[in-house]
């Protein structure tokens, strides 16, 4: 469908307990990369080694940087970076993103469930030297860590109206980052989304399955209100339980995604992070 597009609008909501709430995109909480950036610069050719052995996944395009629109998620064990992208840098051979700002995979890097388009880029970054504000850690493969990541276009503007249908779903492996040691490493997403819109903003409905072995966790992606450049943070995301932060993206030719982040919980307490993208039209 081709709606008209209204101004984006700038208001902030903050809604109550048992609902979402919206931060903008540009300078959220929980590590976001808010605040004044300058103007966003893209490669693609890799920001340092990028090796095939162990990568999964491809891309049939490559990211398309919009300069004054390009946001991320990139999360990992105690690591939740939302808002805008300054720099990065796309491996011209995988599709794999190895740089968004300050944070960088390098030496034998391993970057799995790779995917992307011109609209996106999706992966999970294994094995390598990941370097970061905080400081480097050495990612082995191995065990249960891994940074996620999904970058994206925000919208220029929201249709006045209609509804659009989203597809499956494309999902990073979630990977534990609390619990007993014995949960699984690693688990398996599946979800559902639908996004419409109204003169009030965006409404996402939906939610994600996270499977870890016998365990089961589900997290709400349910949010309405949302305007052009903010994320909801939906549930307990950032204090520990289970919830997501999603986000509204351009997907390009008038059809749009939904985005985010999320964590689940199991009933051992288990928890597990991961990034998702829903193409909606």
């Amino acid at each position: 469908m081709k709606p008209s597009f209204e101004r984006k609008r700038t208001a902030v909501a903050l809604l109550c307990a048992g609902a979402a709430l919206v931060l903008q995109a540009c300078g959220g909480g929980g590590g976001s990369d808010g605040g004044s950036a300058p103007p966003a610069s893209g490669s693609a050719s890799p920001s340092g080694p990028d090796t095939s052995a162990g990568n999964s996944g491809s891309v049939s395009a490559q990211y398309v940087l919009s300069p004054d629109r390009g946001q991320h998620h990139l999360v990992g064990v105690g690591s939740q970076r939302l808002g805008r992208i300054s720099e990065i840098a796309q491996n011209g051979a995988s599709g794999a993103i190895l740089k968004i700002n300050e944070s960088e995979l390098s030496g034998q890097a391993v970057v799995q469930n790779i995917s992307g388009s011109e609209a996106f880029a999706l992966g999970r970054w294994v094995a390598g030297t990941v370097t970061t504000s905080s400081g480097a850690e050495t990612l082995t493969g191995k065990d249960n860590r891994s940074y996620h990541y999904v970058v994206f276009n925000a919208p220029s503007a929201y249709p006045q109206s209609g509804s659009f249908s989203c597809d499956a779903g494309t999902f990073s492996t979630p990977t534990r980052v609390s619990g007993s040691s014995s949960a699984p490493a690693t688990g398996s997403t599946s979800g559902q989304a639908s996004l419409s819109f109204a003169a009030d903003g965006a409404t996402v409905a939906g939610s994600l399955t996270m499977t870890a072995g016998s365990g089961k966790g589900s997290v709400p992606l349910k949010t309405s209100g949302l305007d052009p450049r903010q994320n909801s943070i939906t549930g307990s995301y950032f204090s520990g339980g289970a919830g997501a932060a999603v986000q509204v993206a351009d997907g390009g030719n008038g059809t749009f995604q939904v985005v985010g982040s999320y964590r689940a919980t199991t009933p051992d307490g288990a928890g597990y992070i991961g990034v998702f993208r829903f193409a909606c039209k």
